[in-house]
């Protein structure tokens, strides 16, 4: 494979899945998790589509991040022109040549006026110093012969990027690395990008048999969102390289993190069975497994948890669904326990959540106020959830009545007078306070732990490159020096198997490996001191703790 590339197309091609619609401030935020990540470049927008569409691209422009930002446009001087305007350094063209696009998008036009509409544009976006990409949309129903032709007449013109597009995630991996290749083969030298569909459940898979067959650039986007089944995942991508040692993950915690955000920004979160994002993507069940696990991290996994940003989860099965473990008796807790919060006016009553209800995947508080006659000061910060959740607001008075709050949502404060409730989207910043009356306050969110749920937006970055190769070095002189006190043996006398390290991480099968080396050499130190089992299970422990710090599984919660 060639040097591979990423240009993430959430803010455009998520942007249009069905019910998305990114504000300013969460476009703002996703790019700099983007930029974060390490993407090569962010499809930030169509400039020409509104006005809200500008003042994205445009916020993000002024945010200064150091990769480059994409804006779409057909192949017309108006999207251009928008592009161009909009701060975006580069310029996305499209434009189908097959003939169901030419029936359906371009009037009917011949395929040879689509091919001067294509050079034509193309030379335009140059004149203004713009970077070009050109994408044969629908391609994958376009005879290859066109396809190659008008794809070259873009690179004649001074393309510096070309894309083959599976509009409808039509084909399956063989056939589309064979279309890959074959474009290659008749474009050596230009910079080649595919933007993959996946209706049929294959982007992943063509994705990588494009890379294969010499594409590199790929187009992806968070957690895959996009029209109809959406493209290809970046997170998965990003796994699956780091895992083929085509190109390291970094940030994995901004990763994950980015992946929450934009579930909470779409409220459309990844099922759990995703990989490398999913809920259940690291989570063990089965006996055998749990026990395995416990022994080496990836005796049942194939990424490791830890370079993807997760820790393993060692849940037990369910617990039987009977009418006793069900019922709940509501019990009296102070909102302190909660991030955010603190004692608030009258009893807080928490109606279930997961430590009532194994798995309840709900949580819900009901808070008893008594009469207020002045304002209560405010005990609730603004903060966000990453689900769902809901206020309703019920008077002890006739009709419901009797009780006056004050809500926040996004920035907005409105006053509210009982009955009412107030839905929260996932992602949405709010709080509350009570302004006078009596009643009762309940909050109902979608998850089963409280605090878990949060979605905070502050900084995830980890920590520079730089300094955990530094610190993985210091790591493998303490070793060293560890295992000659363990084994009296000369540090520049062991033998350590060289697969053991890597880039100064000790994997868990090489755990493993390391408690043999340690039980061998400790042995033929000490031929007659009759080591006990107990001895050596303290010298795995010991082993344990020393190299990898906390373990990396803990029980579901």
């Amino acid at each position: 494979m060639q040097a591979i590339r990423i240009v993430d197309a959430t803010l455009r091609e998520g942007n249009q899945a069905p019910g998305v619609r990114f504000s300013v401030e969460q476009a703002c935020h996703i790019a700099t998790l983007l930029a974060a990540v390490g993407v090569d470049m962010i499809e930030c927008g169509h400039a020409r589509v509104s006005e809200q569409e500008r003042l994205r691209i445009g916020a993000i422009r002024a945010l200064g991040l150091p990769t480059p930002l994409l804006s779409h446009a057909r192949a017309q001087r108006e999207d251009i022109d928008a592009a161009s305007a909009s701060g975006a350094q580069w310029v996305g063209i499209f434009c189908g040549i097959n003939r169901v696009s030419r029936l359906t998008r371009l009037g009917g036009r011949p395929a040879a006026s689509v091919m001067e509409m294509v050079r034509r544009s193309v030379a335009y976006a140059k004149s203004l110093g713009l970077g070009v990409r050109y994408t044969v949309e629908d391609a994958s129903r376009t005879p290859d012969e066109l396809v190659i032709r008008v794809l070259r007449a873009a690179v004649e013109e001074g393309a510096d990027r070309i894309c083959y597009a599976d509009t409808l995630g039509a084909m399956t991996p063989g056939v589309f690395g064979a279309k890959v290749a074959a474009i290659r083969a008749a474009l050596p030298g230009t910079d080649l990008e595919v933007h993959i569909h996946d209706d049929r459940g294959f982007a992943m898979a063509n994705a990588w048999a494009a890379l294969e067959a010499g594409a590199n650039w790929i187009s992806t986007s968070v957690n895959g969102i996009g029209e109809r089944c959406g493209i290809t995942d970046l997170a998965l991508l990003l796994a699956n390289l780091d895992l083929e040692a085509k190109q390291p993950l970094r940030q994995a915690q901004a990763l994950q993190h980015l992946s929450a955000y934009v579930a909470a920004a779409t409220r459309s979160a990844p099922d759990h069975r995703r990989p490398v994002v999913g809920r259940n993507a690291f989570t063990h069940t089965a006996r055998l497994h749990t026990q395995a696990m416990q022994r080496s991290g990836l005796s049942y996994a194939v990424f490791d948890a830890q370079r993807c940003g997760r820790v393993v989860q060692l849940a037990p099965p369910p617990a039987p669904r009977t009418i006793d473990a069900m019922v709940v008796a509501p019990q009296v807790i102070s909102a302190t326990e909660l991030k955010y919060h603190r004692a608030g006016p009258g009893s807080r009553y928490v109606m279930v959540d997961d430590r009532f209800v194994d798995d309840a995947r709900q949580y819900c508080i009901v808070r008893d106020i008594p009469p207020q006659h002045t304002p209560a000061a405010a005990h609730v910060d603004p903060h966000r959830h990453g689900c769902d959740s809901l206020f309703l607001f019920i008077g002890k008075e006739v009709g419901l009545t009797g009780l006056r709050v004050e809500v926040l949502l996004d920035g907005e404060v409105r006053e509210l007078h009982s009955p009412a409730s107030m839905l929260i989207p996932a992602g949405a910043e709010h709080s509350y306070r009570v302004l006078g009356g009596s009643g009762l306050y309940v909050n109902h969110v979608l998850a089963g732990d409280y605090n878990a749920s949060l979605l905070e937006t502050g900084d995830q970055t980890a920590a520079p490159e730089t300094a955990i190769a530094a610190a993985g070095a210091s790591s493998i002189a303490l070793l060293r020096q560890f295992l000659a006190d363990m084994t009296c043996v000369r540090t520049d006398s062991l033998c350590l198997d060289a697969d053991l390290i890597e880039d100064g991480v000790i994997d868990s099968i090489g755990m493993l490996e390391l408690f043999v080396f340690i039980e061998a050499h400790t042995r033929q130190a000490l031929p007659d001191t009759g080591l006990d089992t107990q001895y050596l299970r303290t010298i795995r422990s010991i082993a344990d703790r020393f190299l990898t710090g906390p373990p990396a599984h803990a029980p579901a919660r």
